[in-house]
């Protein structure tokens, strides 16, 4: 069970009464009287008082509860277990949007998500902005197989249309007995993120076993690698799939990108874990809650969990998010990464969960988290060294450009009428040899050699093997 700190506020209050007396002979004599509080009798009161209004405040509360159960018009609509719930979940609904009363399906839909194993449909969501944008399919989910994509906004789960009130109740919905159906109605957004046409797919549910990790090879030494989630096993994942690599590269690794777009975070341990991978001592993260001139938690590096060092860029988006943001924050301060990227989502809050008898938890919000360097993170999220035009982005310049491409104002010498062609000197060379890093790109999986950011990461990170690196450079 959480103990949390109470603050005690102490009001010391002096009384200064002073007394005027007149005798017979005219003569005045002035009593100072100066009384010392009873410091602890005044806050022993203060507090039965906040204890009393509290008791009294329940006493109305079961009152209210049993009038309803007793004399409601409609008895179904008042059994006593839904009342309680919905009350539950009233005393966080004016406290931050990450505290909140699970229900016992709830709670345990949570710890199968940390775990990796559970009954669905295979995909990874972002409910920001009161829909349900799909940011990853697992590989051989039945989502997959559907035809669902990332990018993709649904739109309706079953009989139940998506909204910012009915989110929670459509993702558990996603989730059933394994081997039954669910509809999906969803659309994919134009590259001016307008809704298209809704298609309607019917998907059967499975156990999903999702990795938190996985590796492609880019080159002779390096290596692109992406993190989904923060799930038990994450850092032990991504740590086989680097020291595979690294045994395979004739033990050194020229370079790596670690990929933690729309990853929307995890468990807080596994975060320390992976960054651990990176960098050898320090602190990665601190935590405090109540008490802000006192560190509640301390998270530093242990050199034995370390890998070699190797340059090294970590790509984020604005569906990086919380535990991906410790990690991004932390190899950013201590200078062991560079980050690229946009901005990040700006989680920077620690939550716990409290067990509830009922076989529901509370997620309470405990603590705001902070990168070495003593960043907070909230609502600010984490600002790149350097910024890369998003994939969204850029996919609506593109058509802009192409729509406006036979407008009457040229924008280029090439929109130019009678513009005289190039011509490279010793053309057919050119031709005929290409240049090594498309040759290296044109070998990559079409999702990678399709991404202008993994791209432009891979360049940056193979300029850096231009310069000398070493672990004596981490400060």
């Amino acid at each position: 069970m959480l103990k949390l700190k109470i603050l005690k506020y102490f009001i010391p209050i002096c009384l200064l009464a002073i007394y005027t007396h007149s005798n017979a002979s005219n003569e005045r004599e002035i009593y100072v009287n100066v009384t010392a509080p009873d410091n602890n009798n005044k806050d022993n009161k203060q507090k039965n008082d906040l204890e009393n209004k509290k008791y009294q405040m329940l006493e109305s509360f079961s009152k209210v509860l049993n009038l309803l159960e007793s004399n409601y018009v409609d008895a179904k609509s008042v059994e006593s277990d839904v009342l309680i719930e919905k009350a539950l979940k009233g005393m966080t609904a004016d406290l931050d949007p990450h505290t909140t009363y699970l229900s016992p399906k709830q709670y345990s839909d949570f710890s199968t998500d940390t775990t990796g194993k559970f009954g669905g449909i295979g995909v990874v969501i972002n409910p920001a902005g009161g829909r349900l944008e799909i940011v990853e399919v697992i590989d051989n989910s039945p989502a997959k197989r559907a035809g669902l994509k990332s990018g993709d906004i649904i739109y309706a789960v079953g009989n139940l249309i998506v909204n910012s009130k009915t989110i929670e109740e459509a993702l558990g919905k996603m989730r059933g007995v394994v081997g039954t159906d669910i509809t999906i109605e969803y659309f994919t957004p134009d590259k001016m993120g307008k809704a298209g046409t809704i298609k309607k797919v019917s998907v059967e549910r499975e156990i999903i076993r999702s990795n938190s990790a996985y590796l492609v090879p880019l080159s002779p030494g390096y290596a692109y690698t992406k993190l989904t989630i923060f799930q038990e096993d994450a850092s032990e994942q991504l740590g086989k799939y680097i020291k595979d690599f690294q045994s395979k590269s004739n033990g050194k690794i020229k370079g790596l990108i670690l990929d933690l777009r729309n990853n929307p975070g995890g468990l807080l341990d596994q975060a320390v874990k992976v960054t651990n991978l990176f960098i050898d001592s320090g602190i990665i993260v601190s935590t405090i809650g109540r008490d802000v001139n006192k560190p509640e938690d301390v998270e530093y590096a242990i050199k034995r969990n370390t890998l070699a060092y190797f340059p090294m860029i970590v790509l984020v988006n604005e569906g990086t998010a919380s535990a991906s943001e410790i990690v991004a924050g932390a190899l950013q301060d201590r200078e062991r990464a560079i980050v690229m990227g946009t901005q990040t989502f700006g989680k920077g809050s620690v939550q716990n969960i409290v067990p509830l008898p009922n076989g529901g938890a509370l997620k309470m919000t405990i603590a705001r988290y902070y990168t070495p360097k003593g960043r907070s993170i909230q609502a600010k999220g984490i600002t790149p060294d350097i910024p890369l035009i998003s994939q969204s982005i850029l996919g609506k310049v593109q058509q802009i450009q192409s729509e406006t491409s036979n407008t009457r104002y040229p924008r280029r010498e090439a929109d130019l009428d009678k513009h005289i062609e190039a011509k490279d000197q010793d053309t057919l060379a050119l031709q005929t040899h290409q240049n090594d890093n498309e040759v290296e790109i044109n070998t990559w999986p079409l999702s990678l050699k399709e991404d202008y950011q993994i791209k432009s990461a891979y360049l940056y990170l193979k300029s850096m093997g231009k310069y000398s690196f070493s672990q004596g450079n981490i400060k």
